[in-house]
C-alpha cells in the first residue's frame, strides 16, 4: 500500500491483519474497499509486474517493478507487521480451506512446499517481504500481530493518524467451498483427502511438535529475524 497523503508505504504480508491496517488509511482518505485503487490496493493489470494483488507487493518489488521511485521510497515511512510463523501457517491452512480436506502435515508437504517453489505470494516467508537479497531490512518499523494495538501507536503517530481505532475486518466463512475447489484443482491431493474434515464444525487451533517442525523447516528465517521462539 502506498499513501501519498500520509507519505507512507505499508508492506502487507498475507494473514497478518493487513486489511484492518489499510482500512484506517482508506477511511482517513474518504475511501472504502470499493474505491481503493489509488493506494495500490487492487488487482494488477495484465501487463503489470508483481503478484495478482498489488497489495501484497514485497518491499523490494515496489522498487524493482517501478511502483515507486527510490528517492520517494527512501523519504516515506515504511512499515510492516509480522506474526508467529506457526499461527500464520495455521491461519492460512484454515482460511484457504485446506483444513476442510487434508491434514496439516499433508498441507505442509503437498501444498506449502509446492507453492513456495512457485513463489506464490500468499505463502512467501515474512522475511522475504521485508528484507532484500543482501539481507538488509527495507522498512523503518516492524510491528507484531501479537501486540497489534500497542505497536500501531507508533504507526499512527508517524502517519498523523493518532486517535484512529484499528477496525476488525471480518472475513466470510468460505472454508468448505475453498477446500473443495482446491481438491478439484489439484488431483494430487485426493490420496490425502479426509472426508471427515469436510463436515466438521471445528477449526484446527493448535499444532503438535511434529507439525511445528515442518513449519520451522520452511520458515526458519522468520523465527530468527523476528524474535519468535521455535
Amino acid at each position: 500500500m502506498i499513501s501519498r497523503k500520509h507519505k507512507t508505504l505499508f508492506v502487507h504480508i498475507p494473514k497478518v491483519a493487513g486489511q484492518s491496517i489499510e482500512t484506517i488509511f482508506l477511511r482517513d482518505l474518504g475511501l472504502d474497499w470499493h474505491i481503493r485503487g489509488e493506494l495500490l490496493l487492487r488487482k494488477k493489470k495484465k501487463e503489470e509486474p508483481g503478484p495478482e494483488r498489488l497489495a501484497h507487493l514485497k518491499a523490494k518489488e515496489y522498487l524493482e517493478f517501478n511502483y515507486i521511485d527510490k528517492p520517494t521510497f527512501d523519504s516515506y515511512f515504511k512499515f510492516g507487521f509480522v506474526r508467529n510463523p506457526y499461527s500464520r501457517m495455521l491461519s492460512v491452512y484454515n482460511y484457504l480451506g485446506y483444513g476442510k480436506i487434508i491434514s496439516f502435515n499433508a498441507f505442509m508437504e503437498k501444498v506449502v512446499k509446492q507453492q513456495l517453489a512457485q513463489d506464490n505470494f500468499f505463502y512467501s516467508a515474512q522475511y522475504d517481504y521485508l528484507y532484500d537479497e543482501k539481507g538488509e531490512l527495507m522498512v523503518d518499523y516492524v510491528g507484531k500481530l501479537e501486540s497489534l494495538a500497542e505497536d500501531m501507536k507508533l504507526v499512527l503517530q508517524k502517519t498523523g493518524l493518532e486517535g484512529h481505532e484499528i477496525p476488525h475486518v471480518n472475513k466470510s466463512e468460505k472454508g468448505r467451498k475453498r477446500g473443495l475447489a482446491a481438491l478439484i484443482k489439484n488431483p494430487r491431493l485426493w490420496p490425502c483427502f479426509k472426508p471427515g474434515l469436510l463436515f466438521s464444525s471445528e477449526k484446527k487451533k493448535s499444532l503438535n511438535e511434529a507439525e511445528k517442525q515442518k513449519v520451522y523447516q520452511l520458515f526458519a528465517k522468520d523465527f530468527e529475524h523476528f524474535g519468535y521462539e521455535r
